[in-house]
């Protein structure tokens, strides 16, 4: 089995949030690979299916960013993943907006659901999918304007921009369920 945890928070105040883009891909992979999101267990709505003879399972945690290691844990528990075996989808503020890219473990960068997945698991021995948000132009260090920028809805026209930026995601998680990280990180980090 292959997880693919997106991770966001749950509400509709937050959907399309960039601190939501994990949710939002994997609601993107849930629609086009035809796996509903339609169960409910370790603090997360998850759907099982396959993508080209792989069983993979899409997973939204519901504990909220800052506690996604609380689900996590639960998760890799059950079925003692690898980098080739479990993916973490997550927004970026290092990254430029809509900057996508594959990485194989590595620290938590500030992240605080990475940080959480971390302390929750004791390992940082999964891979990530990184979405670049970038930072609040002109506050780029200022710590209230960065959680105001993650946490409120993105306009229509960012929506758009982020387009392109979501089928790039998508065929980086194809390349990684079909190849493992290695292969899919060579595909996906070009340029």
């Amino acid at each position: 089995m292959i997880l693919i945890i997106g991770l966001g928070n749950p509400g509709p105040e937050y959907q399309f949030s960039r601190h939501n883009l994990g949710f939002l891909v994997v609601d993107i992979l849930s629609e086009d690979w035809g796996i509903p999101l339609d169960r409910e267990g370790l603090f997360s709505i998850y759907g099982v299916g396959e993508f080209k003879g792989k069983k993979v399972c899409l997973i939204k945690p519901q504990t909220f960013m800052n506690l996604s290691g609380k689900s996590v844990k639960l998760w890799f528990e059950r079925f003692n993943p690898s980098p080739d075996t479990a993916l973490v989808v997550h927004d970026d503020l290092d990254l430029p907006f809509g900057r996508v890219k594959l990485k194989k473990g590595g620290g938590h960068g500030g992240h605080r659901g990475l940080m959480s997945i971390i302390f929750e698991t004791g390992t940082s021995d999964f891979s990530r999918l990184r979405i670049g948000t970038g930072r609040p132009p002109g506050k780029e260090r200022d710590r209230e304007a960065i959680v105001e920028w993650l946490l409120r809805p993105m306009t229509q026209d960012e929506l758009t921009q982020l387009e392109d930026s979501f089928k790039k995601a998508e065929f980086c998680i194809e390349q990684y369920v079909l190849c493992g990280i290695e292969r899919a990180m060579g595909e996906c980090n070009k340029g």
